[in-house]
């Protein structure tokens, strides 16, 4: 015990030398403006909170000292007792000029220092007002198809935006501006979505050469289509003409994603990995592996995968899987079967070897039945270190068609008292800068609270990795979810706190564009922005492709787009 509060007290010290080594390097001398913080906590997140409340009063010309509690102006007191903050939840009061940010974990005190930030950028140091803030969807989280790499892909991998990209996804300096805006924008779950991971990310015990070394992508002159059900990404012409982006050992790469894990967390994010089955891109003949349901040494290699996942990545949340898309002719129980022999196993396996490890296992409710999986996964739903939730696409593939969804009630009876995480796809715009408030805010609203453990929002088709269509790019380019700021903001912060009212939208307007009338330009964008509500739940099609707004990709699916109506 002694031992564990001297290094908390040297990490404490260290923290404070950050601390003034920040205030140095802001060049503070006792004749400058000056404001005083306090925290006795040195988590990461609350550190991250205060850089951003460092650059703020830089640009208000103010410096930021760290001093004892009695002095500070700014204090972050953590009280995990405290019933009316809840987790990631957060309390600002004021006495006098005085400001103290208190939270029941670290988690909150970020999210209620980024608030106070924002405050007061838009206002200054007295325009911050007293709030209880409390999320209202526990998970709110991103959808990423990843392409790792042209040996592993996802389902976005023949596409510009997918080869452009593979090599960001080892970038480091991406992922950490990724996941700070993540943090910004109040979400707290990453997952990514491939076909087949495991080769780009493990060395499986017993499957060891099924590991790939360095980062390829194909240097094929690439067909303008491509089968959207998986099929034909790893094709003989692709796999043929390498070119090495990367080299790197898988040694490396499994460094490499331990780090970006471990960033995230120190961001409150949790990190996923889900699939789509059965995939073996990567791992194909390899020791006999197949995309055979019925092949023994398939099921083998997958269980021990999914274990593997586990071992070799301690910040892993959790895992997600499909069971379909590559399954056809086989039924439900069959599907399941599989399933609970490779993932839910895999899962069990390291529960069993790792006792004190929290996992959480998402089963897509897709291409099968709820009743079922329930029945055949109760092993994993009576595990008290598993948590099972389903996952439901609750809008399709268009989250911008209607604030009111009709196509999950049938499933909300199924899932009895189990819980779902809600797929929010947005298939509808990819270019355009999207941004409707009062739509995300309605929509989230709709979503049936009690049985949801949050959502997760993304695109099939495009890679919000970093942008590659701006004429005169910044350098290096922004990532996506910079330059579509409003959109993943939004969509952010509403699942946390719906109640964020239009006035801080048009503020924050204000604060980014100054020349402009923050006012006016949020009702001009969001005006603009239901134009694609109103054609997509008019002109109806609920898969990728199929909606009037998104481009076909040629005449002839222009000609088979499923058409109908939404009321």
């Amino acid at each position: 015990m002694q031992r564990m509060r001297h290094n908390r007290n040297i990490r404490y010290v260290i923290f404070q030398v950050f601390i003034l080594q920040m205030v140095l390097f802001f060049g503070c001398t006792p004749n400058d403006n000056v404001v005083r913080i306090y925290t006795e906590s040195d988590s990461p997140q609350i550190q991250f909170t205060i850089d951003e409340l460092a650059i703020v009063f830089k640009e208000k010309h103010v410096n930021l000292v760290f001093s004892n509690s009695e002095d500070a102006d700014i204090q972050f007191t953590l009280q995990p007792e405290n019933r009316e903050i809840k987790t990631e939840g957060f309390r600002i009061n004021k006495d006098d000029d005085r400001i103290n940010i208190m939270a029941s974990d670290e988690a909150g005190a970020m999210y209620g220092g980024l608030e106070v930030a924002e405050q007061i950028k838009i206002s200054g140091l007295k325009g911050v007002t007293e709030q209880v803030q409390n999320p209202y969807m526990e998970r709110r989280g991103t959808k990423f198809n990843i392409p790792l790499d042209v040996r592993t892909p996802s389902y976005t991998d023949v596409s510009d935006v997918a080869q452009k990209n593979i090599a960001e996804m080892w970038n480091f300096d991406f992922w950490k501006e990724y996941i700070d805006n993540l943090a910004k924008y109040r979400y707290n779950y990453f997952s990514l979505w491939s076909l087949h991971p495991f080769p780009s990310m493990l060395k499986v015990p017993g499957y060891e050469d099924v590991a790939l070394d360095d980062v390829q992508r194909s240097t094929v002159k690439w067909k303008e289509n491509y089968s959207t059900d998986g099929h034909g990404f790893c094709a003989p012409e692709i796999l043929a003409n390498p070119e090495i982006l990367i080299k790197i050992s898988m040694d490396e790469k499994i460094k490499f994603w331990q780090k970006v894990m471990l960033y995230a967390k120190n961001r409150n994010i949790d990190f996923y990995v889900v699939t789509w089955n059965i995939f073996v891109h990567g791992a194909k003949d390899k020791y006999g592996i197949t995309d055979d349901i019925d092949n023994p040494i398939t099921k083998d290699y997958f269980r021990k995968s999914i274990k593997q996942m586990f071992v070799t990545y301690p910040d892993l949340g959790g895992v997600g899987l499909t069971t379909g898309e590559n399954m056809y002719g086989h039924s439900t129980k069959e599907k399941e079967d599989w399933a609970f022999d490779t993932y839910a196993q895999g899962v069990l396996d390291a529960a069993a070897e790792m006792p004190d490890r929290k996992i959480t296992f998402i089963h897509r409710q897709h291409q099968t039945g709820t009743k079922e999986i329930a029945e055949k996964f109760k092993p994993l739903i009576d595990n008290k270190n598993i948590e099972f939730i389903f996952s439901f696409k609750y809008a399709k593939a268009h989250v911008m068609s209607a604030t009111k969804q009709p196509y999950h009630e049938g499933f909300v009876n199924d899932i009895g008292n189990l819980k779902t995480i809600w797929t929010l796809r947005n298939d509808d715009t990819f270019y355009y800068r999207w941004g409707a408030p009062d739509f995300v805010r309605e929509f989230i609203k709709k979503i049936p609270i009690e049985v949801s453990r949050g959502y997760y929002y993304g695109s099939d088709q495009w890679v919000w990795g970093r942008e590659f269509t701006m004429k005169n790019p910044d350098k290096p380019r922004e990532i996506e979810i910079v330059k579509h700021w409003y959109n993943w903001m939004m969509w952010g912060r509403l699942g946390y706190n719906p109640e964020l009212s239009n006035e801080r939208f048009a503020q924050l307007l204000q604060a980014r564009f100054p020349e402009s009338n923050g006012e006016k330009l949020f009702t001009a964008w969001q005006e603009a922005s239901m134009i694609y509500p109103t054609t997509t739940g008019f002109h109806w099609g609920h898969l990728i492709f199929s909606g009037t707004l998104k481009a076909a990709r040629d005449a002839q699916d222009l000609r088979i787009q499923r058409q109908g109506f939404m009321m």
